[in-house]
């Protein structure tokens, strides 16, 4: 894309800022429609444009792209939230501790029409991930992964292989047939990583489980801080991974989008609390990482969240930069530090080197 058409861009994605240069209108091309389609934007630049009076200045396909994705976000979002209202149903009877993480709660947290979702995250511990997965197969669950609009079960290497590698089991998935949701997706995760090694910061998270209650929804889920911190540890964990990478879902905006929105909201105190938090769990690079990176994406200004979360990497500025290969345990490094520059690539893994042992800390 042109350098406008990247402004225009990263205007139409943040809500939270007033939209202050109409003269980008012009630069409303195809390429910018499908940039907000492919990271999942396109209700959030619908609202943006109808919030500052813009409609009438985009032409017509533009406009009706948008609002078509809009209306249709909408729709799906009453079908999630059954949905929501399903799975509670099947894990009321569950004695362990379980959280439902990321869209289950911030789809009723955003406005209406701006985030979708097609699955829910559970947060468990590895001990329970069998208890959980038998309440969800009793329930008409299948594991495996929907392609092409199909159902297709997973294999049993497969279910090993996400197990073993990826810190999560392969998706439930439950055939609805709702408006705009055929199928409905749980992702059981037990790690926040894929080394599979942080069943105490699991378990210290999972203690302080809440209900939070958002539009006539009861989510049981984690603690303002931690729900925070997970987030930022997801987002780290799939922009950081190289099969990720290689199928350009690694730095899908809507996921820093949730981060934007959330940062928006907080104050000093509550920035330094989840700072605190962080470095308690021995999260606070992880955090870091998310936050700075979302706030060069989003034009973020805000000296005090850069300070608090710059510190953690002073010793280690190579932190941001670095990618892991699970399967082959190989880490590699970007060339390109620039963070806005690498989320405008076509093919960000044609931008990594592989990193020499002795380089890495």
């Amino acid at each position: 894309m042109k350098e406008k058409e990247k402004q225009l861009f990263k205007a139409l994605c943040k809500f939270k800022d007033k939209f202050t240069d109409p003269s980008l209108i012009e630069f409303a091309t195809p390429a910018v429609l499908g940039h907000l389609f492919f990271n999942r934007m396109q209700g959030v630049a619908y609202d943006v444009l109808k919030k500052n009076g813009l409609l009438g200045m985009v032409n017509r396909e533009f406009r009706n792209s948008l609002g078509a994705a809009y209306d249709q976000n909408v729709q799906k979002n009453d079908s999630f939230k059954k949905c929501i209202v399903m799975l509670s149903e099947i894990l009321s009877p569950c004695t362990c501790k379980v959280a439902m993480l990321k869209g289950a709660y911030l789809c009723a947290h955003y406005p209406d029409g701006y985030r979708t979702s097609n699955d829910v995250d559970l947060l468990v511990l590895p001990k329970d991930v069998t208890a959980v997965g038998n309440m969800l197969s009793s329930a008409g669950f299948k594991q495996g992964n929907v392609r092409n609009g199909e159902f297709i079960p997973a294999t049993r290497q497969e279910i090993i292989e996400s197990k073993m590698m990826r810190g999560e089991t392969v998706p439930y998935i439950k055939e609805v047939n709702l408006p705009f949701m055929k199928f409905f997706e749980v992702d059981i995760n037990f790690s926040l990583d894929y080394k599979n090694g942080t069943a105490d910061t699991l378990s210290d998270m999972l203690s302080n489980v809440c209900i939070k209650n958002e539009k006539e929804l009861s989510i049981p889920t984690l603690d303002d801080a931690d729900f925070f911190i997970h987030l930022c540890a997801h987002l780290y964990k799939e922009a950081t991974t190289l099969p990720w990478i290689e199928m350009q879902r690694d730095m899908t905006l809507y996921k820093y989008c949730d981060i934007y929105m959330l940062l928006s909201e907080m104050t000093d105190a509550e920035l330094q609390r989840i700072f605190a938090r962080a470095t308690e769990l021995g999260m606070e690079k992880v955090c870091a990482y998310t936050v700075l990176e979302t706030m060069e994406l989003f034009d973020m200004d805000n000296p005090f969240a850069y300070g608090v979360f710059h510190v953690a990497l002073a010793d280690d500025p190579d932190f941001c930069l670095r990618v892991v290969s699970p399967k082959d345990k190989k880490v590699l490094k970007y060339q390109t530090a620039d963070v806005t520059e690498r989320f405008f690539m076509e093919a960000r893994a044609t931008n990594l080197k592989e990193v020499e042992k002795n380089e890495t800390p």
